[in-house]
C-alpha cells in the first residue's frame, strides 16, 4: 500500500512540475513525465520488496526441508529399534508440529513489508494456513483460507484446476466442490456439477453422487469410496477398522481346547 502512495505522490510532483514549470503548461509532456515519476519509484520498491520476500520464503522452505529430514532419520533409527505404536506416532506428530511452529515464526519477518505490497498478507495468509492446515491446527488455519459461504474464490479456483486436471485429479476437484456446495445446501448446483464431473473424469464416485442428490437422496453423498484421495484433506474422518486378534507372529489366535 506505502508503495503505491509514495509511487503516487511522486507521479503527482512530478505532473505538477512539468505542467507548470514549463511554459505552455503541455498537458501531454506532464502526464508522461508523470508516469515516469510513478515508474521510477514503484519498480525499485517492489523489486526490493520481492527479494526481501524470496529470501523468507526460501528460508522458510529451507528450515521445513531440513527439519523432514531430521524427523525422517530419527523415524527410521526408532524403527530399527523396533519402537512403534500410538505413543510413536504421537511423539512423531508432536515433533513435526513443532518445526512447523518454528517455520511459522520465522515467517512472521513478513509482517513488517506486510504494508508496502498487499499482496504480501495474502500470500502470508496461504502459505500460513497450508502449514497449519499440514499439522491439523484447523481452528486456527480456517480463517486463513476457506471461509463458509466465500464460494467465489473457490469456483476460479475451481474452474483453473478442471482445465488442467483429469481422471484422478479431475475427479478429486469434482468430488471436493461439490462436498462444498452440498454443505451448503445448494443441492442444484452440486447436480449441475457433478453431471459435469461424471461424463468428463467417468467417475464411479462422481456418478453414484450425482444419482443420490438427483433422487433426493442427499445424506447418501458421501467421497469415501476415494479413499486416501479424500480423507488426506481432512475434511471427514476415515472410518475406524475394526483390529482382528492375532498372536505376535500375525496368526488367529487359538481358542484352546480339543475336539
Amino acid at each position: 500500500m506505502l508503495t503505491i502512495i509514495l509511487a503516487f505522490l511522486a507521479a503527482t510532483l512530478t505532473w505538477s512540475g512539468v505542467y507548470y514549470g514549463f511554459e505552455g503548461r503541455h498537458w501531454g509532456w506532464a502526464t508522461l513525465a508523470g508516469f515516469a515519476g510513478f515508474i521510477a519509484v514503484a519498480l525499485p520498491i517492489t523489486w526490493l520488496i520481492r527479494k526481501r520476500m524470496e529470501m523468507i520464503f526460501n528460508a522458510v522452505q529451507g528450515k521445513i526441508i531440513s527439519s523432514q529430514e531430521q524427523l525422517r532419520r530419527k523415524i527410521l533409527a526408532l524403527q530399527n529399534k523396533m519402537q512403534s505404536g500410538p505413543k510413536f506416532q504421537a511423539q512423531i506428530e508432536k515433533e513435526q508440529a513443532d518445526s512447523i511452529r518454528e517455520a511459522i515464526r520465522m515467517l512472521d519477518e513478513l509482517k513488517p513489508i506486510q504494508k508496502w505490497n498487499l499482496l504480501v498478507l495474502r500470500q502470508y495468509n496461504t502459505f500460513k494456513g497450508q502449514m497449519l492446515f499440514q499439522i491439523k491446527d484447523f481452528e486456527e488455519a480456517a480463517p486463513l483460507m476457506y471461509k463458509k459461504g466465500d464460494v467465489k474464490k473457490l469456483e476460479k479456483a475451481f474452474y483453473k484446476g478442471t482445465g488442467r486436471f483429469k481422471d484422478e485429479k479431475g475427479t478429486l476437484l469434482y468430488a471436493l466442490y461439490s462436498w462444498v456446495l452440498v454443505a451448503e445446501n445448494r443441492i442444484s448446483e452440486a447436480v449441475a456439477i457433478l453431471d459435469e464431473g461424471r461424463k468428463k473424469c467417468e467417475s464411479e464416485v462422481l456418478q453414484q453422487n450425482w444419482d443420490h442428490l438427483v433422487n433426493g437422496r442427499t445424506k447418501r453423498f458421501s467421497n469415501a469410496a476415494l479413499g486416501e484421495q479424500w480423507y488426506a484433506l481432512y475434511l471427514e474422518n476415515p472410518p475406524q477398522q475394526k483390529m482382528k486378534a492375532q498372536t505376535a507372529f500375525g496368526g488367529k489366535i487359538s481358542r484352546g481346547g480339543f475336539r
